[in-house]
């Protein structure tokens, strides 16, 4: 009986220690809600979104799209230059699919010239962080929406 119990004992406290390291794993981990926080600071507070993105990019971070590939500070640069230069403007967005090796969702958005966009984003995530963001982008009519 001692035995059995010496045994549960050992059991809770690795039950413990391993829900507390989940926990915290979790709590880290890149998730739609972070992802949400970018998109809506995007257009108000660039500083806010590049934080969160840089904080959460894995240390081989790649964005990838049809006809070009950066990294590191390559990637803040052409954001930048897509919200400055394009005046790029986020319209709508909305979840497609997250779980903990990818979170997939689309957003409307418009440029300064007019023109609108539904970009299809993925991000691939390796150890709780975006290892690898591509996306896709559709220029739509006026009308087009997410729905």
């Amino acid at each position: 009986m001692l035995s059995f119990l010496s045994q549960m004992l050992n059991w809770g406290v690795f039950k413990n220690a391993f829900s507390t390291a989940l926990l915290e794993f979790l709590i880290m981990a890149m998730t739609w809600e972070l992802v949400k926080q970018v998109i809506e600071s995007i257009n108000t507070s660039r500083e806010t979104a590049i934080k969160i993105g840089t904080e959460n990019a894995h240390e081989d971070y790649m964005f990838v799209t049809e006809t070009r590939m950066a990294v590191g500070e390559e990637v803040i640069e052409e954001w930048e230059q897509e919200f400055e230069r394009d005046k790029y403007r986020i319209e709508d967005y909305k979840l497609i699919h997250e779980d903990q090796d990818i979170i997939l969702w689309k957003e409307l958005g418009s440029y300064g010239d007019g023109k609108r966009v539904i970009k299809t984003v993925s991000m691939f995530l390796r150890e709780g962080k975006i290892w690898r963001e591509t996306e896709n982008r559709r220029f739509v009519e006026d009308r087009e929406t997410l729905g």
